[in-house]
């Protein structure tokens, strides 16, 4: 008779050949048509949904998918989302088959879109396809050296407008900033700060970015601040910021929501760190009531370095305001291949080459198309930038015998997509 625990290791040894049966992570729905008072189990099935995003989150386990159907969600947020993993993010998303669905927190008692207050286990969450309007904080994701900090969470697609402070705020404590690694893509944002009026600090779309994260393919308009890496007392290492669309920055006295301490610009470094790369964005008319306007390092920095390559400023409309300034004059912030034309005072500080104040012949600045003519002085002007192996469309560089200026590579493909649109949203 065998005893009990060779009877364990025949069991042991004959499970290793046995298949692995994979976990499927589960699928669950929510809809204005259902009902809160369905079970998690019937949650899973598009006929029989919760109602509430709150009551659809609260079914999540890591991993899990949340599909939110067309309609409009009143005072409601995402609270704390589950933890997924990095083969397995916690997904919260639009029904792809419908209309983008709009989530209405109460701003006035500071309820947000997505909160996740978590600190570390706040990470590898996905939210795709909302529109967030007249929350007090489109995101917050916070955390301190006690409980961690937030990282790998993707904000896709989604549109987040007439915000009551700050769309997109990354907080944490003082000291000590540890996560990141977030991807901030295809998103739109604009009216910033609609409760705070005159408080600059209210009006940054996105404030504070963690190390590592990505910005891409985002547009901003009608705005204070845009992208704002900073945050006082951390340190923020390796951000990249490219192929995004910044117009009507600061712009406009009338419009209250802008209205503030006059250092408004596009994207600005505040913070210690460095190894920043900030490339092929369009920054366009914009720095009405800034002396910035367009891109900003702070003075505090010379020690660090940082990239802008291939951007194209166009229209910085205050008498005094820079396409880029570097505060440090010097260091080791390298300025490269960026035009900068119909602003007031071009670039300032840093390390300059190749750089373009001059008529750059776009195809139609007026319809905001800033892809070059043919003879343009941006085209084979620039330095190769390996760092930049494509331009705003994602076609490769150099089409010709080098970079060209600018966020576009003239005869790149002779199927160059379409600029993005500049009209309002």
């Amino acid at each position: 008779m065998f005893r009990l625990s060779q009877i364990i290791s025949i069991c042991i040894l004959m499970s290793a050949f046995l298949p692995t049966i994979p976990v499927h992570a589960g699928t669950y729905y929510v809809a204005p048509t259902g009902s809160d008072s369905n079970a998690c189990i019937q949650a899973r099935s598009a006929s029989t949904p919760k109602r509430t995003i709150p009551a659809g989150v609260r079914c999540l386990a890591g991993g899990d998918t949340l599909i939110v159907k067309a309609g409009t969600y009143s005072n409601q947020e995402i609270t704390d989302p589950p933890a997924g993993a990095a083969s397995s993010y916690t997904t919260i998303k639009a029904d792809p088959a419908g209309a983008r669905p709009v989530i209405i927190p109460n701003g006035a008692n500071y309820q947000r879109g997505l909160t996740c207050n978590r600190g570390a286990a706040c990470r590898y969450i996905e939210v795709r396809g909302f529109e967030i309007t007249r929350a007090y904080n489109s995101v917050k994701l916070y955390g301190d050296s006690t409980i961690g900090y937030p990282h790998h969470v993707r904000l896709i697609n989604n549109i987040m407008h007439d915000t009551v402070h700050t769309n997109v705020l990354i907080s944490s404590s003082a000291t000590g900033y540890q996560g990141g690694d977030h991807l901030i893509q295809g998103n739109t944002f604009y009216r910033t700060g609609v409760g705070n009026p005159g408080y600059a600090p209210g009006h940054n779309t996105i404030y504070n970015t963690g190390n590592r994260t990505i910005v891409e393919h985002n547009r901003f308009r009608n705005l204070a601040h845009g992208v704002g890496i900073w945050r006082t007392g951390i340190t923020l290492q390796n951000v990249i910021i490219r192929s995004n669309v910044f117009y009507d920055i600061g712009r406009s006295s009338t419009d209250t929501w802008q209205r503030g301490n006059g250092t408004f610009s596009a994207i600005h470094v505040s913070v210690p760190g460095g190894g920043h790369k900030i490339y092929n964005n369009i920054i366009y008319r914009s720095g009405d009531e800034s002396t910035f306007g367009g891109i900003r390092v702070g003075a505090a920095f010379a020690s660090d370095t940082n990239h802008i390559y291939n951007n194209t400023i166009y229209d910085i409309k205050n008498a005094g305001a820079y396409a880029v300034r570097i505060g440090a004059t010097t260091g080791n912030h390298l300025v490269r291949n960026n035009i900068a034309y119909l602003a007031a005072r071009g670039i300032s500080g840093g390390s300059q080459s190749n750089n373009l104040r001059v008529n750059p012949s776009f195809r139609s600045a007026a319809g905001a198309d800033f892809r070059l003519q043919a003879g343009s002085a941006a085209i084979d002007r620039g330095m190769t930038l390996t760092t930049v192996p494509t331009d705003f469309s994602g076609l490769r560089r150099p089409a010709g015998a080098t970079h060209d200026i600018g966020a576009y590579e003239a005869g790149a493909s002779s199927t160059l997509a379409a600029p993005i649109s500049l009209s309002a949203q």
